[in-house]
């Protein structure tokens, strides 16, 4: 959880100052403030902060979203809260005593004071049969459901009641998509789970667009796809296959589009947050092609801007080379004038071709405002530093070595690669064109304060 609370805190603030009828504002006030801000989880993919002015005040408005359970973070504590659609509600808490809870005025006072006073049933006894494990989970979420009617919420809370039924039911659903392997690790190291296993899971994975922005039904959907898939004899190489072949099968059977944009936002944005965008394109594709909700679309292509490394204006990735004294350089030596670098090896004939034009630039743009740097991926040290005391070479020339977080990071496949940095040491061009290109000494010529 502390992982979880430290992205929450450093989460971006999502504020608009203009209200519409589904928007959902929050307005906070903090007596005793010991935080300087208020954190809002919806889930693993969306997050928001309210920062508080010097009164414990902060306001934020939230668009597209409906009938979310946020946790309220304060330091290092949560409050689970329900805020319907639409509705405007206001926190009020003691800051020195968040943990004794929140008072949520709003539409839903009755609802918020319920999910305050009642925890779920903890259930792990996966040593159990199939038939009694599935028999148990439904027996506690039956008597979650009563304990909830018998608050009479329906006629306080309507919208709340109808929704918070069902969002009991796929929360205490869960531990079935773990039984396979719990039930290997408490009971039979063999177990391979049959058809009944399969069917079950896969009976509750349906459309619920009241649902479509509640974190228990969103896990739900998003583990239980690929298990159905499985139980239709698929395999998965890995969690990006998994994504993929997740994303797939929403994308394909579900025509709900309020659900299928919400689900395909949240796995494709989780799965950039955990492993990066680097050979993505068939999760970009589907996402590309079937978001279009305005808002969700532009919360995915912010997602994806963060994690190209080499888009324009973007620091550039940082590199260690040596030359031939042994001295070694990174990017900082080489701020405050435009920067040309040449990713070339001397085993390389293209990489070759190019170095006399390379050398014609060097010599047109010298005393200009402007390097040129040439780093050899060579393998061979000895070649390089051949290569390198030939006279062949111009410009600054560096052994970066094979295999360098800096050529990942750029993802360069191929050689020669050429880079364009301003005297920031951030992107021109990530993949500039080549010394021979009779374009190439124009667009110089076209850089401010060359």
């Amino acid at each position: 959880m502390r992982k979880i609370l430290l992205f929450v805190l450093g989460a971006a603030l999502c504020a608009c100052t203009s209200k519409n009828p589904n928007d959902i504002v929050v307005n906070v006030e903090v007596e005793n403030m010991t935080v300087s801000n208020v954190g809002l989880l919806i889930d693993r993919s969306t997050s928001f902060i309210i920062p508080l002015d010097k009164h414990g005040k902060g306001r934020l408005v939230i668009t597209g979203l409906e009938n979310i359970y946020p946790r309220v973070i304060y330091g290092q504590a949560a409050q689970l809260i329900f805020i319907g659609r639409g509705e405007e509600v206001t926190l009020r808490f003691d800051g020195r005593k968040f943990k004794d809870g929140i008072r949520v005025e709003g539409r839903n006072v009755e609802a918020n004071e319920y999910l305050q006073s009642t925890t779920p049933s903890a259930f792990n006894a996966y040593d159990l049969p199939w038939e009694k494990f599935c028999a148990e989970i439904n027996r506690l979420a039956d008597d979650a459901v009563h304990l909830m009617k018998a608050r009479k919420l329906e006629q306080t809370c309507p919208d709340f009641a109808k929704v918070e039924e069902a969002r009991l039911r796929y929360l205490y659903a869960q531990p079935m998509l773990l039984y396979t392997m719990g039930y290997r690790m408490m009971g039979d190291p063999d177990y391979v789970p049959g058809k009944e296993v399969y069917d079950a899971v896969g009976k509750m994975v349906v459309e619920r667009e009241e649902l479509a922005d509640v974190d228990a039904y969103r896990d739900y959907i998003h583990f239980a796809i690929p298990m159905v898939l499985e139980g239709q004899g698929s395999k998965f190489d890995g969690p990006y296959a998994r994504t993929v072949a997740t994303m797939r099968y929403v994308a394909d059977n579900f025509t709900n589009e309020k659900v299928k944009q919400t689900m395909l936002r949240l796995l494709a944005i989780e799965y950039m947050q955990s492993n990066g965008v680097r050979n993505t394109a068939e999760l970009q594709n589907i996402a590309n092609t079937y978001i279009t909700d305005p808002q969700m679309l532009r919360e995915y292509k912010e997602e994806l801007e963060s994690h190209n490394l080499t888009a324009i204006g973007h620091p550039s990735p940082d590199f260690t080379a040596t030359d031939l004294t042994g001295k070694s350089y990174s990017l900082a030596d080489f701020r405050g004038k435009y920067l040309y670098i040449d990713m070339w090896a001397t085993w390389c004939a293209p990489c070759k071709a190019e170095l006399p034009y390379f050398r014609e630039l060097v010599k047109k743009f010298e005393g200009r405002n402007i390097t040129f740097l040439g780093l050899s991926v060579d393998k061979d040290k000895a070649a390089w530093e051949k290569m390198a005391e030939s006279g062949q070479l111009a410009g600054v020339q560096l052994l970066l070595g094979s295999g360098s977080q800096f050529q990942r990071d750029y993802d360069i496949e191929g050689i020669p690669h050429f880079i364009l940095l301003d005297k920031e040491g951030k992107i021109v061009n990530a993949d500039m064109l080549r010394p021979s290109s009779e374009d190439t000494e124009r667009l110089l010529n076209e850089l401010e304060g060359i």
